[in-house]
């Protein structure tokens, strides 16, 4: 046999080989492709359904406070909405991964997943018109109609069919992502079989040369040796002089071509490891981002349940002592068999007293319920606090005749314009005038200065009522605080004044403060920026 002929065999040997092992990393590159598409598939399918789950036991949580609390207060739209449109996106990823699944079983798997999705859906419309005959059972006053829907639908069928529905989801769901994973397995022991079966093959191509040459043709093949070598550490730019036209030099030039192929193939693995490095990155960092955008929305729901409690829980306990009170009086009214008109009036007079009290108490809550979730609305418009103030003082004349108390103003003749909102500002004035008339002593005075100064403007208003000890003057501004001696002690008030007011210069960009000693008076100081450079047509 010729050499050439014993080389070219070599070469065809080597190329064929060369050619299974490309065609055998392409089929694995391809495998793992649709590995990693299966995987990142499942994997947000189990996470929307995951977040299916919640939503829907949140629907149910939203049904039971409708039975407790009463149609107005449970919001079912906004949690309806969230699961049918997480119901669409687990379709839309079931029918997006059927479209490039190949395999027929894999299929009819995602086809049997995307039926029990339906049926889901058709719970959920059953359990939205069981909640709206629930309401309207209760709007109509049945409550006793409304729990037995609740505990007999709701409860004990509904819900535990869609709990069932729900953990075939996942079960299924878990178990395509543990099938991915075994199935990225075996594809990483085959890809070590086929690097080993490379190696050996390399080996035996290798002693194959070394026995089909000779030295009779030693120092080419040396050159070719020193140019594998270079080859092996790296250096795909090495290229063999190819200066005869033998069977030699057809293997240097088949050598350099094959060395030329090998780079272009490097580049292209190098390039394309590169891009999948990239897009897991960026794959983590959106996972990332999305983590930290739940747990803030998390953060703000707990912290609005932690309100809504709170505030249920001031509320029922500022009503009880009027409440009793009421009861109280109403009840010696019935017992009173000799009763006078006069007496009755009495007693009807201080219910209405009492329910006028709690009137207030309410609205007040209810302000600063409305003003902490953000919907008390401030409409700014440059104003003159001159204008402001004489209305404010006009409001709190009435009371201050009734104890004799004589308001004493002192304001500059220059406009002093800011921007903000008169009505909201004129009731926190209001507040502060309030307080000061009504801890003030009978036929005394209670003074009201305004100046301007630095670009801010300053509201001062002073009483010689018994004034704030320190801690009274640290927390006068925490709800329902109402003081533990002195000023805070006449039991009057709800605590909820002055932290409205705060609120109200808070909004203003301003500040409020309180300058006291015990018994020597109070005297409450209110800034606020004034406008810059704004025209105000005086009225």
């Amino acid at each position: 046999m010729r050499l050439r002929t014993k080389i070219l065999s070599s070469h065809a040997v080597l190329a064929v080989t060369v050619a299974v092992i490309c065609l055998g990393i392409i089929f694995a590159l391809r495998i793992a492709d649709t590995n990693r598409r299966q995987l990142s598939a499942s994997y947000e399918q189990l996470r929307n359904i995951d977040l299916i789950a919640t939503e829907a036991n949140h629907y149910i949580e939203q049904i039971a406070e409708l039975i407790i609390i009463g149609p107005e207060a449970a919001d079912l739209d906004e949690v309806k909405l969230t699961l049918s449109d997480g119901l669409s996106f687990q379709r839309d990823l079931i029918r997006s991964e059927i479209d490039w699944l190949g395999s027929h079983e894999d299929r009819d798997d995602e086809l049997a997943e995307l039926a029990l999705i339906d049926a889901m859906a058709q719970k959920l419309d059953e359990l939205h018109q069981m909640t709206e005959r629930i309401a309207s059972e209760l709007i109509a006053g049945h409550r006793d109609v409304a729990d037995r829907l609740y505990r007999d639908e709701v409860e004990n069928r509904l819900d535990d069919e869609l709990d069932e529905l729900l953990a075939a989801i996942i079960a299924r769901e878990t178990q395509e992502v543990r099938e991915n994973l075994e199935q990225v397995a075996l594809l990483s022991r085959q890809t070590t079989m086929l690097a080993l079966v490379v190696v050996f093959t390399v080996i035996a191509l290798g002693v194959g040369n070394s026995v089909i040459l000779n030295r009779a043709v030693l120092r080419p093949v040396t050159t070719l040796a020193n140019a594998a070598d270079a080859v092996g550490r790296g250096d795909l730019s090495h290229i063999v002089a190819a200066n005869t036209s033998d069977e030699l030099g057809n293997l240097a030039q088949r050598f350099n071509h094959m060395t030329l192929q090998i780079r272009e193939q490097r580049d292209a693995l190098h390039q394309t490891n590169e891009t999948l490095e990239r897009q897991v990155a960026d794959r983590t960092q959106q996972l990332l981002n999305r983590t930290k955008e739940l747990e803030a929305v998390n953060a703000k729901l707990r912290d609005i349940d932690t309100k809504r409690a709170q505030f249920f829980a001031d509320i029922s306990h500022e009503l009880r002592t009027p409440l009793t009170v009421l009861r109280g009086q109403t009840e010696v009214a019935l017992r009173r068999q000799d009763s006078t008109p006069a007496q009755t009036r009495e007693t009807l007079e201080g219910v209405v007293r009492k329910v006028a009290q709690m009137g207030r108490l309410v609205e007040d809550m209810l302000f600063l319920a409305r003003s902490e979730h953000g919907s008390v609305e401030m409409h700014m418009r440059p104003l003159v606090l001159q204008e402001m103030l004489s209305d404010a003082l006009l409001d709190s004349q009435t009371l201050a005749r009734r104890k004799g108390i004589v308001l004493a103003p002192q304001q500059p003749f220059d406009p002093v314009v800011i921007h903000g909102d008169a009505e909201r500002l004129r009731q926190a004035v209001l507040i502060v005038l309030d307080n000061a008339i009504k801890f003030a002593p009978e036929q005394s005075n209670v003074a009201i200065s305004l100046i301007s100064s630095d670009g801010h403007a300053t509201l001062t208003i002073t009483d010689s009522g018994p004034g704030f000890s320190q801690g009274d003057a640290d927390r006068a501004f925490v709800r329902f605080y109402r003081g533990e001696a002195g000023r805070g002690g006449l039991g009057r008030g709800a605590g909820l004044g002055l932290p409205i007011a705060k609120w109200i210069i808070d909004g203003h960009d301003g500040t409020i403060g309180i300058e006291s000693a015990a018994q020597n008076g109070a005297t409450v100081i209110i800034t606020l920026p004034l406008a810059e450079n704004t025209q105000v047509e005086m009225t």
